[in-house]
């Protein structure tokens, strides 16, 4: 009898300190930040995302200060229909809660599933001319379809001021030492596409001025 009861203590014992069951993550408080991209559906007063690689209807929140809402606007000609974004979310109490909007597209432009997600920092182009600008850290390339094709600079620290960002950047050889990438935090559209963007982007070399929009 002795023997039983010590076992039965010891079986207690290991019960009381067996650890508790983890939490599912769709139950937790919060989770995030993460990057999300899919088609954003519209319906009446709530938004419904399509995440790439998945065919599940998931209801979004999306905070005002996201930007969100003014990209559906824009890039649906204020119908408030469907389109391709990409942003920055949190999970909360099960809920996707769109932080940050980051880019969105039509759909008559195709899946932007298809297409590779960024890997910079920054990112702008423009048309005529074309140019295309991308922010690695430190590394600033300026790419132009005129000779040179490719300048590469170091960019100094940004410096903020409001809703403007600006950004200088330096390199050692070629005709053009010197070149300064503005980010004005407001709506931009490429000229090109019904693309929206969340940054006006400018950049100044010389005696050249190169406007378009930026994304990150």
């Amino acid at each position: 009898m002795k023997r039983v009861a010590a076992l039965a203590l010891m079986v207690a014992a290991a019960c009381a300190g067996k650890p508790a069951t983890p939490v599912p993550v769709d139950s937790a408080q919060a989770s995030g930040p993460v990057r999300m991209r899919g088609t954003l559906l519209a319906r009446d007063s709530s938004l419904l995302l399509v995440a790439c690689g998945t065919t599940v209807e998931r209801p979004l929140r999306a905070l005002p200060t996201s930007r969100l809402a003014d990209a559906l606007m824009l890039v649906t000609a204020g119908r408030r229909d469907s389109m391709f974004v990409e942003f920055i979310a949190d999970t909360v109490g099960g809920t996707l809660v769109a932080r940050e909007a980051l880019f969105a597209s039509a759909l008559s432009e195709g899946s932007g599933c298809d297409r590779p997600q960024r890997v910079f920092d920054v990112e702008a182009l423009g048309t005529e001319p074309f140019w295309h600008v991308t922010l690695d850290g430190t590394e600033l390339v300026l790419e132009r379809p005129e000779g040179p094709l490719e300048m590469v600079f170091v960019a100094d620290t940004p410096v903020t001021r409001g809703a403007l960002t600006t950004i200088t950047a330096h390199r050692y050889e070629g005709r053009v030492r010197d070149l300064t990438f503005g980010l004005l935090r407001t709506d931009c559209r490429d000229g090109m596409s019904d693309s929206w963007y969340p940054w006006r982007a400018e950049v100044r070399f010389g005696a050249t001025a190169l406007h378009g929009c930026a994304r990150r």
